[in-house]
């Protein structure tokens, strides 16, 4: 394992695209969110964005914490594992191996967040999964959209295999005792999933303590569930896909947090 400082020296890398540079900006301002809504995991958790019109990756250092990751400290990563910036350190092998998995199955998946919360963390170990327990739920699209497999520490051929198949058609991956896997066409709309996952996951703990009170449980009927969801697919005022609270939160950063940017 690879211990390095991070690179004071800050700027744009050599040979790197505009599109590039905006794909920095946009995976940094996540690290920079998770910071400021205190959802990181210390040294943990990785997060990707795709390279826009290259068979590569961005990702962070790992053991580097979160409020520490930069536009141009990136590492950028070749879907053939090839590090293109080596200056910058070496990444989390499953950030390589899950991030190049899913951006070469999905063309529309472009960011892709590895998140594990205590929320998310404690729903994870409950067999039922995600339930129906708050607006939160709703938000990230409902239970449909939400795969599941069990933790695995090494990212064997029969795992990612494994994580293909309960990643297909769905929005996000929830790894039993571990943490979830949440994909976005944007970094805005992966950052916002993650958000209400963990949203969702911390009021269903906080329901159960309730409901081992003795309080009477009243969660969303299928009916209500599917009448909800048309509602707010149709919307012509508010979109789920986290666009609106992404630029919100990237202007928060460029006052609070500016030096991600960099």
């Amino acid at each position: 394992m690879t211990v390095l400082t991070p690179n004071p020296l800050t700027g744009r890398p050599a040979n790197c695209s505009d599109a590039e540079w905006e794909a920095r900006q946009e995976l940094a301002a996540i690290y920079a969110a998770l910071v400021k809504y205190r959802l990181t995991d210390l040294t943990n958790q990785w997060h990707a964005m795709r390279v826009p019109g290259e068979d590569a990756l961005l990702t962070h250092h790992y053991g580097w914490m979160h409020e520490e990751v930069t536009a141009s400290n990136l590492i950028k990563v070749g879907f053939d594992r090839t590090n293109l910036t080596p200056q910058n350190g070496e990444p989390n092998p499953s950030a390589t191996e899950i991030g190049k998995l899913f951006f070469q199955a999905n063309p529309d998946i472009n960011c892709i967040m590895h998140i594990h919360t205590k929320a998310i963390m404690g729903v994870s170990a409950q067999a039922e999964g995600v339930g129906p327990y708050s607006q939160a739920y709703l938000m990230i699209g409902g239970g449909d959209v939400i795969g599941y497999t069990d933790y695995e520490f090494e990212c064997t051929d029969d795992f990612l295999s494994g994580l293909l198949r309960a990643g297909m058609g769905k929005k996000m991956i929830v790894e039993a005792w571990h943490g979830a896997f949440v994909f976005g066409r944007s970094a805005g709309e992966a950052f916002f999933r993650s958000f209400y996952l963990d949203q969702a996951c911390a009021v269903q703990l906080e329901v159960q303590k309730a409901a081992m009170a003795g309080v009477t449980i009243r969660t969303i009927p299928e009916a209500e569930q599917r009448r909800h969801l048309a509602d707010m697919d149709a919307s012509e005022w508010y979109g789920y896909e986290g666009e609106l609270e992404w630029h919100a939160i990237r202007r928060r950063l460029d006052a609070e947090m500016p030096g991600y940017r960099v």
